[in-house]
């Protein structure tokens, strides 16, 4: 998880690449201290793995330990997408993910020991330093934006202090395939973003994957179980939604237009959609349309809204969704799929984009619970920050009885700098604002008390062995705890044996479930913040995907809704903090598709944004308006562009949504 004082230090130089604001070669002078290279990855080959020994003979050099050579010329093939000798069941560097890549761990354990923990050794090895700060982040953006053998990633010539070309649109090295037998991909196929561009549309391909499952796990449903799904895109990528179309359509309809091949030599031809051999090496696919999340795209027949989840949502360059134990997930063998995909090129060239997506297969022994994904758009656009100002919305969920959380994520847009999620269902106790969302920790920046100087409380029930939740603990409830501590009961059988929720039974709870028996069941206690604290993300664009193991286990039927809540917030900062990332109308993009009162420019500025930064305008017209933002009668210098930060679907308004996984055990 990142570190608040780690990011902040480094805030100033990434503004621009995390913010998408601005040329970040025209932010900041390099002085080439480090040298001037041809591509990022040639950068690091000279300013990491050079400067800190691991290319000497005896380290990673012509002794090869481990089997790693890290000289030039033999370092990325070594590297990237490559199974690690020293640990079985780790790459040492996963495309576009740092937290599979044993060689980011074991460089990481050691940089930041109180984050990471390497499976067998920190590195470098001693004698040699850990990599400084800005080396580790360096090394973070490169791998977590694909980790390019060419080309250049922003920013990593300011954490080097090299100098490096103008970045262009990087293409992702494709995602391997399973291996036969265990699994399968799909492929989204790929379309092209012109420079200086934000753009989401949507678009439909039909697949069929029936050859590729075996024929012992073909579901008689016309399904197919998976226990572990993959995804990779180009990194221009801000999502990557693929959406299961569940209308009746069929393919050839008119409705959906035309279909044409994308790739290969096809490249554009008229394709027939069900005939998937029909672009040979290329795939058949819809023409893109502008669309919010595929929302009236095609036939507009699959019931398709903002909410709407889809199969996965993929919000960095790479992600994994790892069920857990006997978890599964289920997709048609062959249908038809809708690509919503936003993405936005600050480069000067055309780029593409283009996904991976790969499933495990589930054997039939796995195909315990289904997976359920939790995608809680009901406050999607809640924020109300005004212009050099702050909001902080908060929103509540409540979950399944016995549903088990196994994932947590979040989304935002480029002015979200903090999202935190916590147990319980934090509320506003009274005055005018009683019963509201809130924040438990309280307001900072310049986002208001929501509660208005309430108290922002939530309470819990303790977990004493009241296994049923009938109110009172009996002597077999007491007997299944000291089985749960003897491991010869499941957990299962009474998750309110386990006071701290770690999924065992310690004799200090067997203790309490006695007291609870003999002096009745305690009543509901205060919550707090720092103790119900679940997840902290602080980057819009790199999500947090906080895979939880244990699972978070809710209580059964009978519980209080308020057990079985989690209360999310998300701070956004529409140039409080950074005047120069105030939503502006004059580079405000507009939406794909027109909704009313969502995104887009505003239709009256409110503050200024040259002259007298920051200070409210006034005037009947945007010429009055300016003049009022001149910092005196004689300089003309003054602009009223500032706009109130709402919801919309651009990355210059918000987007405020829950995301995770969960399960209910099978009865």
């Amino acid at each position: 998880m990142q570190s608040w004082p780690r990011v902040a230090a480094l805030i100033s130089i990434l503004t621009s690449v995390v913010h998408g604001v601005g040329s970040p070669h025209a932010a900041l002078a390099q002085d080439c201290e480090s040298g001037t290279f041809s591509s990022t990855f040639e950068l690091i080959e000279k300013a990491i793995f050079q400067r800190h020994g691991c290319t000497d003979d005896l380290c990673h050099g012509d002794a090869v330990s481990g089997g790693l050579d890290l000289r030039p010329g033999a370092a990325y093939e070594s590297l990237v997408d490559v199974d690690a000798q020293s640990v079985p069941g780790y790459k040492r560097i996963v495309a576009g993910q740092t937290a599979p890549s044993l060689f980011w761990i074991n460089l990481a354990a050691k940089t930041r020991p109180n984050e990471w923990r390497a499976p067998l050794r920190a590195m470098p090895a001693d004698p040699q330093p850990a990599l400084s700060e800005e080396e580790l982040e360096a090394l973070r953006l490169w791998i977590e934006k694909g980790a390019p053998a060419t080309g250049v990633v922003p920013h990593t010539d300011t954490l080097l202090d090299a100098c490096l070309p103008p970045p262009e649109p990087i293409a992702i090295k494709p995602l391997p395939a399973p291996a036969a037998g265990t699994g399968l991909q799909i492929k989204m196929p790929r379309w092209f973003l012109d420079a200086h561009r934000e753009r989401e549309i949507c678009f439909a391909m039909y697949y069929d994957v029936t050859d590729q499952v075996p024929p012992d796990l073909r579901m008689p449903d016309g399904t197919f179980r998976y226990k572990f799904h993959q995804t990779r895109q180009d990194p221009l990528s801000h999502h990557m939604v693929p959406i299961l179309y569940k209308g009746t359509t069929p393919p050839d309809s008119p409705l959906w237009g035309e279909w044409r091949c994308s790739g290969g030599a096809r490249d554009g031809e008229v394709c027939a959609p069900q005939d998937t051999s029909s672009c040979g090496e290329g795939l058949c696919r819809s023409e893109p349309q502008n669309s919010i999340a595929c929302i009236g795209y095609g036939p507009g027949d699959g019931g398709i809204g903002l909410t709407t989840a889809g199969i996965s949502i993929t919000q960095q360059t790479a992600e994994e969704f790892d069920y857990a134990p006997g978890v599964y997930n289920s997709l048609p063998m062959k249908g038809m799929i809708l690509f919503s995909s936003h993405a936005f090129n600050l480069t000067d060239k055309p780029g593409k984009l283009e996904a991976w997506l790969n499933f495990e297969f589930a054997q039939t022994a796995e195909q315990l619970s289904p997976a359920i994904q939790v995608f809680d758009a009901s406050a999607v656009f809640k924020v109300q920050a005004p212009a050099f100002g702050t909001d902080e919305p908060c929103n509540i969920s409540v979950f399944p009885p016995n549903a088990r959380i196994f994932e947590l994520s979040s989304h935002m847009h480029m002015h979200g700098k903090r999202w935190r999620t916590f147990a319980g269902a934090f509320q506003c106790e009274g005055g005018a604002a009683a019963g509201q969302a809130c924040s438990p920790f309280g307001y900072d920046l310049a986002s208001p008390d929501v509660c208005r100087g309430a108290p922002c409380t939530a309470t819990r029930r303790p977990r004493v062995g009241d296994c049923d939740l009938s109110g009172n603990v009996t002597v077999d409830e007491i007997i299944t705890g000291v089985g749960i501590a003897l491991d010869t009961a499941s957990i299962d059988a009474c998750h309110e044996a386990d006071a701290d929720g770690d999924w065992t039974v310690a004799m200090d709870e067997i203790i309490s479930c006695v007291g609870a028996a003999l002096n009745g069941v305690p009543g509901r206690v205060p919550r707090t913040a720092e103790d119900s604290l679940l997840y902290v993300s602080l980057i819009y664009n790199d999500p947090l995907v906080l895979h939880l193991d244990p699972a978070i286990a809710m209580p059964g039927p009978l519980s209080d809704p308020a057990d079985r809540a989690l209360t999310y917030c998300a701070v956004y900062d529409n140039g409080f903090t950074n005047p120069a990332e105030v939503k502006r109308r004059s580079t405000s993009p507009d939406p794909p598709v027109t909704l009313p009162g969502v995104g887009g420019k505003c239709q009256t500025p409110t503050h200024c944004t040259s002259g007298r930064v920051g200070e409210a305008c006034s005037g009947r017209n945007q010429a009055r308006r300016d003049e009022s933002c001149n910092t005196s009668a004689e300089v003309p210098d003054g602009s009223c562009d500032a706009c109130p930060l709402t919801g919309g679907v651009t990355t210059h308004d918000e987007m405020f949504i829950l995301l995770g996984q969960y399960y209910v055990p099978s009865e």
